[in-house]
């Protein structure tokens, strides 16, 4: 699937969001849910809380799949570098001078040999609270606009085929 095809995918999601049995706001809990945890700093264990959750919180699976499914590859990184950005700025930690020297220097070092990662940790240790922060942080405002955004849409189709 390219970029072109993508707006042409949100009607298919909204249908099937639609489809599902659950009320517009259930539905759309599930939605947000799914999509918080996409932007949250839980990285590689998404799709794991968020089936958890669903069986928890009696929420529907699929919604919280489709929102899971909202954070693409080529948004990451600028996403988790803005909110980690964010986050230093609330916690106010300092960006040393040299970090683009730092990070060259790693990056001219064998990914498999243990002076690689003793190097990365110390250069992303001063990070590691203002990454949760600012991904958490923008989770929930990127959860909160799909709760709102889905729900009302979702009243809106459930009402024009009531009619």
């Amino acid at each position: 699937m390219d970029n072109r095809s993508l707006p042409r995918q949100y009607p298919r999601w909204l249908g099937r969001l639609a489809a599902l049995s659950d009320s517009p706001r259930r539905t759309a809990a599930a939605f947000a849910l799914g999509v918080f945890l996409s932007f949250s700093p839980f990285l590689g264990l998404q799709v794991f809380a968020g089936m958890g959750l669903s069986f928890v919180l009696r929420l529907n699976r699929m919604a919280i799949f489709i929102g899971l499914c909202t954070n693409l590859p080529w948004v990451m990184v600028p996403w988790y570098a803005l909110t980690t950005a964010l986050g230093a700025t609330l916690l106010r930690v300092p960006l040393a001078t040299d970090v683009g020297g730092r990070l060259r220097a790693l990056l001219e070092m064998p990914i498999y040999r243990a002076p690689f990662w003793d190097s990365a940790v110390e250069i992303l240790r001063p990070f590691l609270w203002s990454f949760v922060l600012g991904s958490t942080l923008g989770a929930l405002v990127v959860g909160a606009l799909a709760y709102v955004t889905v729900s009302r849409v979702m009243a809106r189709v459930n009402a024009s085929g009531a009619a």
